[in-house]
């Protein structure tokens, strides 16, 4: 029978139920979840579930908590699938699908404590250090010993190929062996290593000294030393600088983010582990003698067959792979952390807008520039698109007071449609209210936070030229409130875009067609030029 990894419950529960090591277990998101584990945890320990974002009480209890992050985390040997009440798992799917249509590495981020499935992509584009580093934490300090990359290395250690290595050392006549056609012709070529024979050596009168008989007056001469053929076994085979190279590579990935602040503390204590372990690796005494590699083209038999070599090429081959998102089901996982999911539905619903603008005007999406740093890609704040003199849309503009687009403080709403100089706001806002419990409901029906909507109130009244702001979220319930009074509860029913609203949207597969349906009926209320 399996063991008892540990007990959870909802906090506001009384009942427990038990978690087994191997078990997936789902959990909610923006649920707190007590843990508690059948024995104290180590400090070590402890050290590793804080990275999922466990609130230790004592060494045996503690509280989960996810917020807003959603994917795969992994705590005492039982996978956890942290699901979004939100969007639910086919939402999530299709925020993810949506978001790498922009930028494969969009999604991934580096303060959540939960990761999604990855696969390589045949994208030619460079990986991120950070993805990479992921990679690296799972082959070196997660996976089962044996098929870590410290165990493949070992195993290379133990029995590294070797060859002849063909040499011709210089070498006292005395120890010469191997005496070849290149020794004679070296012997003429260096007449410093030839001295005088006298008539009482052994040598004089031979053949080689009556040869070099040299000098106005000739004298005999004798080499004193000599270049031999040798053969002796060396480790500076292709395999072997393929093995020293791929260790540099992941000691520079590690070095380049080992003090890097914005990552998670567990993350850069491991750092610390990996750079030990990869630092040991390389002082490995066969490989002083192993030389550079200046060229790589097609793995050797021994490299692609042999023992802990293959394992180390196909890591490599791994490493320099480009993540990307979703994975197939059933395709390997890479553990790679997930970004908050309210800076992905951000980014979504931004897409989405733009998306609706472009099929509303028939208007052809200019090419989107991501931000790219060590940690990840991201938009960049105040990215515009312009699709058209008259037709733009931007991501996180900025208004402010000195430069007379608002009359207050600065204001950034997520996503501002610009149609003829009159300007819209769409603020994404990854939070509802339901309608009715979770536990009690039969369906997903949910509004709109009211706080939120206050918000739309500000845009409006403070940014200049902009006449109607949406909250966009992912609930269930349209309304528009007209500056005239009118409340309409479909996009078609607006008679006056001047005022604020909410507007449902859920990635989940399909279109959002509460968006695109305010975006045309918006183009169709006077923008008859565009």
């Amino acid at each position: 029978m399996s063991k008892v990894a540990f007990f959870y419950r909802p906090r506001r529960d009384k009942e427990a139920t038990q978690a087994f090591a191997g078990d997936v277990v789902a959990l909610a998101e923006n649920i707190e979840y007590v843990i508690e584990f059948p024995e104290p945890r180590s400090s070590l320990e402890i050290g590793a579930l804080l990275e999922v974002g466990y609130d230790p009480i004592t060494d045996r209890t503690g509280v989960l908590a996810f917020k807003n992050f959603v994917g795969t985390a992994f705590l005492a040997g039982v996978k956890l699938q942290v699901i979004s009440t939100k969007l639910g798992e086919a939402g999530v799917s299709g925020l993810l699908e949506e978001v790498s249509r922009l930028s494969s590495s969009l999604v991934f981020g580096w303060r959540s404590p939960a990761g999604f499935s990855a696969t390589a992509s045949g994208e030619q584009q460079p990986p991120i250090p950070y993805h990479q580093l992921q990679f690296l934490r799972d082959v070196i300090l997660r996976r089962q010993p044996g098929q870590r990359l410290q165990d493949f290395f070992a195993i290379v250690e133990r029995s590294p190929t070797r060859r002849f290595l063909l040499e011709r050392p210089v070498v006292p006549i005395e120890r010469a062996r191997n005496f070849d056609a290149r020794s004679v012709t070296d012997i003429f070529n260096h007449p410093e290593r030839l001295v005088a024979v006298r008539d009482t050596d052994a040598v004089s009168g031979s053949p080689l000294a009556q040869a070099l008989r040299i000098g106005e007056s000739p004298v005999e001469h004798y080499p004193t030393r000599v270049s031999v053929s040798s053969r002796r076994l060396s480790y500076d085979t292709p395999e072997n600088r393929f093995t020293k190279h791929f260790l540099g590579e992941c000691l520079t990935i590690v070095y380049r983010l080992l003090d890097e602040p914005n990552i998670h503390g567990q993350m850069r204590a491991d750092c610390r582990e990996m750079t030990s372990i990869l630092e040991a690796a390389v002082r490995s005494p066969f490989l002083s003698e192993v030389g550079v590699l200046t060229v790589f083209t097609n793995p050797t038999q021994a490299l692609g067959k042999g023992d802990g070599y293959k394992d180390i090429l196909d890591l490599w081959l791994q490493l320099g792979a480009h993540q990307a998102l979703p994975a197939a089901e059933g395709e390997v996982e890479r553990f790679i952390q997930g970004k908050d999911i309210a800076l992905l539905y951000e980014y979504w619903v931004f897409l989405k807008v733009l998306e609706a603008v472009c099929t509303a005007t028939s208007a052809t999406s200019r090419t989107v520039k991501v931000s790219r740093s060590d940690l990840g890609e991201g938009l960049v704040r105040g990215l515009l698109v312009s699709l058209s003199v008259n037709v733009s849309v931007a991501f996180n503009p900025s208004y402010t007071r000195s430069a007379g687009a608002a009359y207050s403080t600065p204001l950034r709403p997520d996503v501002v449609v610009t149609l003829d100089g009159t300007r819209y706001a769409f603020d994404a806002k990854y939070r509802l209210q339901w309608l009715t419990s979770l536990e009690d409901s039969l369906d997903d029906e949910a509004t709109f936070l009211r706080a939120d909507l206050y918000k739309m109130h500000t845009y409006r009244d403070a940014v200049t030229d902009l006449k109607a702001a949406f909250v966009v979220y992912p609930g269930s319930e349209f309304v528009f409130f007209e500056r005239g009074g009118g409340r309409r509860q479909a996009p078609g029913e607006i008679l006056a875009f001047d005022g604020v609203g909410a507007i449902p949207a859920r990635p989940e597969g399909a279109e959002s067609s509460a968006l695109l349906d305010v975006i045309t009926a918006l183009l169709g209320h006077g923008q008859s030029s565009l």
